[in-house]
């Protein structure tokens, strides 16, 4: 099955041995991979007022969980990553070689398991009974402390930034431009429809709900074409100036980064690291391209991957190619950073990415404006936003559907 999950840019298409990468006669030898993807097709994980599925239970999947198509697309992902990797790998998996992390939500972790199952059969000698496949571990944090992978950690001066963004002139052109549609949009769905991302949750909902095959009102797929472009530019914005850069898709970054000058100078631990994976959502991946500078608006789709490859050639130079899987019917293709080459050096890229990388993102997020003080001792935090809008974010329950929104 072919399954198309994102929007496409310009492919390049290449030859890639899985354990040499060559640029003309040059041959490169890859030393590290980071995956960076987003979860699998699933359930809507919101509703509206007027949704007429607002009351279904989505017996027996449940609210914002996989699919059964979810779970086939990243069973394949993980095919698909072990055809890419194989030489680089080997056949047995190794905890000293692989990690693997997922943000502490039911669809990313499922997702992230469903991985490996594709990428780790067991191999001959790690065979341990009759079913095709053998647990590998998936690390996970307390989502409030999770600012690697998870997009809704409160940050106070990220909130005021972005605010101060969404009030320049070049934003709010976009919303004069569109106030017909946000009209019409509040008058069919009954939200209170006031931002770009408040336009991007309703195309999400409904995106989810075609996707589990409900049947959507009548003006839906009129208005969901016409919606994408808002919810792109609403992914855009997140990255808009290098403040939110570095205060979102910074730490990741910088998490990488450290991964490859500590395999580079010979100090990463285990000595055997290879290949980590990460199982994130759509903002994870928007802050991360964006925090390189290379996201052209769009909505990120389910199942999309970003792939940092990280190689040196015969005189010990070290540098990084990244990749973008938006489709499972095409190679990835790959991405060029601003101010660098496709294989651009490793010394390059962390002098190009200076400006974006946090020192202790927990400081740097605090304010001195109260407007955006989160509360720190309660199990609710406050102001954890999709562009201004408060959400509440239960840090507890396992079951509540307050966590289908994470």
């Amino acid at each position: 099955m072919l399954v198309k999950v994102g929007v496409v840019g310009l492919f390049v298409i290449f030859g890639l041995s899985d354990a040499n990468l060559l640029q003309g006669n040059s041959p490169r030898d890859l030393q590290m991979v980071h995956i960076v993807m987003r979860h699998g097709i699933r359930t809507p994980e919101n509703t509206y007022p007027n949704d007429p599925h607002i009351n279904n239970t989505l017996y027996p999947v449940g609210w914002g969980q996989l699919t059964n198509a979810g779970k086939l697309l990243q069973y394949d992902t993980g095919k698909f990553l072990r055809k890419r990797y194989n030489d680089f790998l080997g056949e047995n998996y190794w905890p000293e070689q692989y990690y693997c992390q997922s943000t502490n939500v039911d669809r990313t972790k499922a997702s992230v398991e469903l991985t490996n199952a594709g990428l780790w059969p067991p191999s001959k000698i790690q065979q341990w009974g009759p079913l095709d496949w053998q647990p590998i571990p998936v690390t996970s944090l307390p989502l409030e402390e999770d600012n690697l992978l998870h997009y809704m950690v409160p940050c106070e001066e990220y909130e005021r930034e972005l605010e101060k963004v969404v009030k320049s002139e070049e934003v709010q052109k976009i919303y004069r431009d569109n106030e017909k549609l946000i009209k019409k949009l509040q008058d069919l769905t009954g939200k209170d429809i006031k931002t770009l991302a408040d336009v991007q949750d309703v195309y999400s909902t409904l995106q989810s709900e075609k996707a589990f095959n409900l049947t959507l009102p009548t003006w839906a797929d009129y208005f969901m074409y016409k919606m994408q472009y808002l919810s792109d530019l609403s992914f855009s914005i997140t990255s808009y100036n290098d403040k939110l850069r570095r205060l979102k898709g910074g730490p990741l970054l910088k998490k990488i980064l450290n991964d490859w000058k500590a395999k580079k100078n010979g100090t990463i631990k285990p000595m055997k690291r290879k290949a980590f994976l990460y199982g994130a959502h759509d903002y994870t991946i928007a802050y991360l391209l964006g925090a390189l500078k290379i996201f052209d608006p769009q909505t990120p789709g389910y199942g999309v991957a970003v792939l940092l490859e990280l190689s040196k050639n015969q005189e010990n130079e070290f540098a990084v190619q990244v990749f973008f899987r938006n489709d499972t019917s095409l190679p990835p293709y790959e991405l060029t950073i601003p101010g660098c080459t496709k294989i651009c050096p490793l010394e390059k890229l962390v002098d190009l990415t200076k400006n974006v990388i946090p020192g202790d993102v927990k400081a740097e997020c605090k304010s001195e404006d109260r407007k955006y003080v989160t509360n720190e001792g309660g199990e609710t935090f406050k102001n954890v936003t999709k562009h201004n809008i408060q959400v509440d974010v239960k840090t507890e329950s396992k079951s509540d559907k307050t966590n289908y929104f994470l």
